[in-house]
Parts: C-alpha cells; sequence; structure tokens
C-alpha cells in the first residue's frame, strides 16, 4: 500500500511538471520551425507540374525545385511520375543545364509503372540556364516521344542593364 501510494504521488508530481513546461516548449519549438522552414523555403525556387503530351488518357508529370549552393553549383531537383501508361511506356524527364558560351549539358531521369515516384537530383557549375521538359520512353524503340515543352526553371539575372 505504501508503495503504491508512493508512485502515485511520484507520477502526479511528473505529470504536473510535464504539463507546467509542455506550453513553453511547444511555444519555442514551434518559433524555431518556422524561422528555420520560412528561413531554407526562401532559398528555393519551385516549378511544375511539368506535363509530356497525352497518350490516351496518361501523362507523365514532374515537379521540384532549383537553388544554387555555397559553390555556385544550380542544383535541379524533383519527382517523376508515371500515371495510367501502358507497361512499354515510362515517364521520362530531361534537364538541361546551358552555360555562356552555348554549351549544352542533359540529364534525364525514367520512372515505369503507376506506384510512386522517381526522384531526381543534378547539380552543374557555371550555367547561366536550366530547362526541364517531360516525355514518355518508349520501350520498345528505345527513344523519347510525346514530349511536353521546355520550361525555363532557373535563369541568372541579367546584370547587363545599364548604370546611370
Amino acid at each position: 500500500m505504501r508503495r503504491t501510494t508512493r508512485t502515485l504521488l511520484g507520477l502526479a508530481a511528473a505529470t504536473a511538471v510535464i504539463a507546467a513546461g509542455a506550453p513553453v516548449l511547444a511555444t519555442s519549438a514551434s518559433a524555431a520551425t518556422v524561422t528555420a522552414s520560412t528561413t531554407a523555403a526562401s532559398d528555393y525556387d519551385y516549378w511544375g507540374y511539368d506535363y509530356s503530351k497525352y497518350y490516351d488518357d496518361s501523362r507523365a508529370k514532374a515537379k521540384g525545385r532549383t537553388w544554387v549552393d555555397r559553390f555556385d553549383r544550380v542544383h535541379i531537383e524533383g519527382r517523376l511520375y508515371d500515371k495510367y501508361s501502358p507497361s512499354w511506356l515510362c515517364g521520362y524527364v530531361q534537364v538541361k543545364f546551358e552555360n555562356a558560351d552555348g554549351d549544352e549539358t542533359y540529364y534525364w531521369a525514367k520512372k515505369c509503372g503507376s506506384s510512386g515516384y522517381q526522384p531526381f537530383h543534378f547539380r552543374q557549375a557555371d550555367v547561366d540556364n536550366v530547362q526541364v521538359r517531360v516525355c514518355y520512353w518508349d520501350n520498345n524503340q528505345a527513344k523519347r516521344k510525346l514530349c511536353g515543352k521546355w520550361d525555363y526553371v532557373y535563369e541568372v539575372d541579367g546584370g547587363d542593364e545599364d548604370d546611370e
């Protein structure tokens, strides 16, 4: 009996301490979360959805975000979805990085099947613009088809304006 009373009193005291401290902890934690997410979110440019052309009633699509790291590399990160297409067609995203000299570098990701998405992340230094387009990949013919339009997801600011 004595042990039960002591346990109950200890439990009641612990509950009171937690109840009194919880609002303070919750407030500071939520404030820190808001500040951190606001700062991080402002560093990203979001793009998408970008779509392929239709095949019957299906289209591949992609969305993502763009940012520049402290080494001036441009990052393109996203998710590629392939919903309701036949098994011989796969969602396909192309990412084109271009520099001031007009040199182009291409990257791609492919997603086959309706379940989930395919994440992708590409980065490149010395970039003036980045474009993304979504297509289908025909597994039978091993080629792109039904591509959507190129979408500029990153462009360097002009900086060539006359100073007055």
